[in-house]
């Protein structure tokens, strides 16, 4: 199959990507193992940030405070261009139909997210990347109807057909038949995040990121690995972290613990001018210390007006009762940081180029906009925006030309070997890339990663494999990192060091990292 364009996701960046190929006349053919209404991207809850309709905001000053949450490390071109192109964003989805909540004057509503000195994140009361898809898959369907947009549901990505530095395609597997089947064309992986491979993350179990561990291993480069956003407020659950969303720290919620037997707001009493809106890295750390203590982190939002607590934060308030047993509108929610985005993932340039010809990449599977940490709000603007960047690459690139067959090397998979080892990963990444790393827990996780990779090699499974050698490029890029910058803290190199002003760039060749 042949002159489509491959799109690996079927989340906000790939249902983009396939609209804005569609608008141009250009056939696309989306490969999901999911349908779009079970993408990660209808788990974001908290909003999507633009420049509009707030005074003393700008575009310019979006991006200066993007580039600044990410530690100054980010692409600020790149930031730019999404700054301006947000208001737009919003503004068609709206025009769409996106069930924003609206104002008094009956345009959609801001609220406060962390990192940000001014009200620029929109909002559906606390299901903001449900409504979002809503309108992604509806106006997805409309050219899938006029056979423009074509979905292959229940299949997935297996691994990438190259040749040189040129992608030609992808090799897929059915995921229940296990047939394989080939498709040759530009290939935009839209795969979301590398929650899979720590396992008791907030994002979707789905997300397992095989996709970019064959990338990687495939010699595509792989940029800022060391940087895992620790979500400050999460709610242990069975084999994964629930996300209470920053929407409820946005609308006046309080962290606490207890101390001498009343409430210590930890946040406000450090940082009394933002409190629990300081980024997300900050407040992960200051709740590790008094975790290290022994203090049990609570949220409360038990003080915020009944309307806030009905209409804002509903979801919230539903979830907390659905899942976690608890009515935070009555007593306070107990919370941990948790990991909850990759601001690292396969290297792009400004328009989402990887390093190899013919392979695009957007979203979180991504390494754009967010630097060393990503501001709350930006996700689903970088996912939107990131793949429309990404069709219009593939647009203006040229096609792809097959003069002969591309030689393919048997690939060996053994599902009971990767599910038994991938438990073993887990665990030696968890403990290795920790809110708080040093160089003795780091090189004694690529230690264990060398032998688990030894190990799985005389089983034969390749996509563990390439998860372990993604997995210890990572621990090898928080090592050469030697201060504390954004999401990567270094207990043997507190500060930030100028000399690290830059990007931390992974390529697996001739057999190494």
């Amino acid at each position: 199959m042949r002159n489509k364009v491959i799109i690996i996701g079927a989340g906000a960046a790939g249902l983009s990507a396939a609209l804005e190929l569609a608008k141009n006349n250009i056939n696309s053919i989306i490969i999901s193992d999911m349908p779009s209404e079970r993408a990660q991207s209808v788990m974001a809850e908290g909003g999507i940030n633009a420049a509009m309709y707030t005074n003393n905001d700008s575009t310019e000053l979006h991006a200066m405070e993007t580039f600044t949450a990410g530690k100054d490390i980010a692409d600020m071109n790149a930031i730019k261009n999404m700054t301006k192109a947000a208001p737009s964003i919003i503004q068609m989805l709206f025009e769409k139909g996106m069930s924003f909540t609206l104002n008094d004057n009956g345009v959609p509503d801001v609220r406060a997210f962390g990192g940000q000195s001014v009200k620029r994140t929109f909002y559906a009361a606390s299901n903001t990347g449900k409504q979002l898809m809503y309108t992604l898959i509806d106006q997805t369907r409309r050219y899938e109807a006029e056979g423009l947009v074509e979905r292959m549901t229940g299949w997935r990505f297996l691994r990438l057909i190259y040749s040189g530095s040129q992608a030609y395609g992808c090799e897929l597997i059915n995921c229940i038949t296990g047939e394989r089947k080939t498709l040759y064309g530009k290939v935009i992986i839209a795969s979301g995040g590398l929650g899979g491979l720590f396992g008791n993350s907030t994002g979707s179990v789905r997300n397992t990121g095989t996709v970019t561990a064959n990338l990687f291993a495939s010699g595509v480069r792989f940029a800022n690995g060391e940087f895992i956003q620790y979500h400050p407020i999460t709610a242990r659950l069975h084999g994964k972290n629930m996300l209470i969303t920053e929407a409820v720290r946005g609308e006046g919620g309080r962290l606490f613990v207890m101390r001498d037997n009343k409430p210590y707001y930890f946040m406000e009493e450090k940082y009394p001018k933002q409190g629990n809106l300081m980024p997300r890295d900050v407040i992960a750390r200051e709740e590790w210390l008094l975790m290290k203590e022994g203090y049990q982190i609570y949220l409360t939002m038990q003080h915020l007006e009944k309307k806030v607590q009905t209409e804002k934060l509903q979801g919230v308030v539903e979830d907390c009762i659905r899942f976690l047993g608890i009515d935070p509108t009555k007593e306070p929610i107990p919370v941990e940081p948790g990991i909850h985005y990759f601001m690292g993932g396969i290297w792009v340039d400004i328009n989402h180029r990887t390093s190899m010809e013919s392979l695009y990449a957007a979203g979180e599977c991504a390494c754009q906009y967010h630097g060393a940490n990503r501001l709350g709000g930006n996700s689903l603007l970088g996912a939107v925006y990131g793949g429309y960047v990404a069709a219009r690459s593939a647009i203006s690139d040229k096609n792809i030309e097959i003069t002969e067959q591309i030689k393919m090397r048997d690939y060996k998979i053994n599902p009971k070997v990767f599910d038994r080892n991938l438990i073993r990963l887990q665990e030696i990444l968890r403990k290795g890339l920790g809110i708080v790393r040093d160089e003795s827990t780091l090189s004694l996780a690529e230690n264990k990663i060398d032998s688990l990779i030894e190990s799985v090699r005389k089983e034969q499974d390749e996509p563990l494999i390439e998860c372990c050698l993604l997995g210890k490029a990572m621990l090898m890029s928080a090592s050469a990192r030697k201060e504390s910058r954004g999401a990567h803290t270094r207990s043997d190199f507190p500060k930030e060091n100028t000399d690290y002003q830059k990007q931390t760039i992974a390529e697996y060749t001739n057999g190494q990292i």
